[in-house]
């Protein structure tokens, strides 16, 4: 029951940062709403495990906007540069351990910096294309993967 509890505490602390409406009305009927979405996904274990993953995510977000930033900043300068030092790679990244949804956040993770972007992925690795050797370097690195199943996979 406490599960429940705090998912919809959850939903509707998500629902108050994306609305603009305060009214009484509004608010009995996005707490209503919470209430009755998470009683109805009381027995899936996905909630359970995403508000156990909930403080890793809040530390892996701004992360991975840190990337995207710089990241930006790297493409302005290449285009930007007169020389155009474009070099275009193909690179395979290890896929994370996890399964389909660890290798879905970092195929998303991926594609969301620019520069680069998630092509294909065969089982073991995603094929990715990069702007720059650069960026292939820092992906071939690993650290995002290492986030991703830090994300997905905790010690225990």
């Amino acid at each position: 029951m406490s599960r429940t509890v705090a998912l919809a505490a959850a939903l509707l602390a998500f629902w108050l940062v994306l609305s603009d409406q305060r009214t009484p009305l509004a608010l009995a009927l996005g707490t209503i709403s919470a209430a009755l979405v998470a009683f109805l996904n009381r027995d899936v274990a996905v909630v359970t495990e995403t508000l156990r993953a909930l403080p890793r995510l809040i530390a892996y977000v701004p992360w991975l906007l840190g990337q995207i930033v710089r990241a930006n900043l790297d493409v302005a300068r290449v285009i930007l540069h007169p020389a155009l030092p474009i070099d275009p790679v193909v690179v395979r990244v290890p896929a994370p351990s996890g399964g389909d949804l660890a290798v879905t956040v970092l195929g998303n993770s991926i594609t969301l910096t620019p520069g680069t972007m998630t092509l294909d992925h065969d089982g073991s690795s995603l094929v990715v294309h990069a702007l720059t050797r650069r960026s292939a370097a820092d992906l071939a690195g690993g650290a995002m993967t290492r986030r991703v199943e830090r994300l997905l996979l905790p010690r225990s």
